[in-house]
């Protein structure tokens, strides 16, 4: 039930949002602001949080899950080509298709959902199974979403590509970002004997408790800019829906179902893999295409339906692993 509560709960949040801009007590400038203000600062202290917390003395049993992580990252962006192959698109929603298949909403309903199912033990691989996760949405992410709105505003995207000047620029200003110069520093910081002094700590931590609900809203305000129906009209974002919630975890199950003719893992950690990945849309992608130019109303159309849907389809997948493993 840990599922469908968290949910309905960011489903309400969205909703917030919704209202408060279709009622005029916040503007577009607001939407875009805050925006701006999450992706710089509250990002910064997510990640800061993240990594000043690693736990890093279980390095050899975490290896194994972040290898699998990241292996599921890369089959994940090939799937997304591939889609986008077949539907002949290049353009800001298939970069949104590859990004959320990649990614799922890890912060917010990851760690509850697999701790609610699978206690201690869950917690700690779901710990290291994100490590890698943390690192690469922050950098990869605004890549691919900068790509597809640099070649929006060059023309036909079908037709040209961006510059190696301006792909290069995309690059730089992504590994300047501050969220990803807090990579390298919060690892550092975690070496310090006693940390940081709490005052600091506990303001970092409380910008960053506040990054998922506010990120919610803005997704409710950015769907706010265009009719609901116009969302639950759009073929393209049922296909993401049904890649994200279907597809994604039954190639994640096809993985580790093979995995496990090959190596002995605790079927814990077989369940968690296959779990993750059907999670909805990560909340933060509508952040990060606000700030990079791509399209932020279809990135937050396709949390809203993928969060939304994800109340019917996680139990399904919940029962299913475990019939299996």
């Amino acid at each position: 039930m840990t599922a469908v509560y968290l949910a309905i709960q960011m489903t309400l949040l969205m909703g917030v949002g919704f209202f408060a801009r279709k009622v005029n007590i916040v503007d577009e400038k607001f939407s875009k602001s805050l925006g701006n203000f999450l992706y710089h600062f509250g990002f910064t202290c997510v990640v800061l949080k993240a990594m000043m917390s690693a736990d890093l003395s279980n390095i050899g049993e975490m290896g194994i899950l972040i290898l699998i992580s990241l292996c599921t990252i890369g089959v994940m962006f090939l799937f997304g080509l591939l889609v986008n192959k077949i539907l002949r698109k290049n353009d800001d929603m298939s970069r949104i298709t590859i990004v959320d298949l990649m990614f799922v909403n890890f912060t917010f309903m990851a760690f509850p959902i697999i701790e609610a199912l699978y206690g201690e033990k869950g917690s700690l691989y779901i710990v290291a199974y994100t490590i890698p996760v943390r690192i690469l949405f922050y950098v990869v992410t605004p890549l691919i979403l900068a790509t597809a709105a640099k070649k929006n505003q060059e023309g036909d995207s079908s037709q040209k590509a961006p510059s190696s000047l301006s792909l290069g620029k995309a690059v730089r200003k992504v590994l300047l970002s501050a969220p990803v110069i807090a990579i390298p520093v919060g690892f550092s910081l975690s070496f310090l004997p006693d940390g940081l002094p709490s005052p600091v700590s506990n303001s970092i931590a409380s910008i960053a408790g506040v990054v998922t609900p506010m990120g919610m809203a803005l997704c409710g305000m950015c769907l706010a800019e265009v009719p609901v129906k116009e969302c639950l009209k759009n073929l393209r974002i049922w296909t993401l829906a049904v890649l994200r919630l279907f597809a994604a975890p039954a190639i994640a199950l096809g993985m580790m179902f093979l995995l496990t003719r090959f190596v002995s893992l605790d079927p814990v950690l077989v369940k968690m893999c296959v779990i993750y990945c059907a999670l909805p849309a990560a909340a933060s992608t509508t952040i990060i295409a606000m700030n990079a130019g791509s399209d932020s109303i279809k990135a937050a159309q396709s949390v809203f339906l993928t969060t939304a849907s994800s109340v019917l389809t996680l139990p399904i997948w919940v029962l299913l692993v475990d019939k299996i493993f």
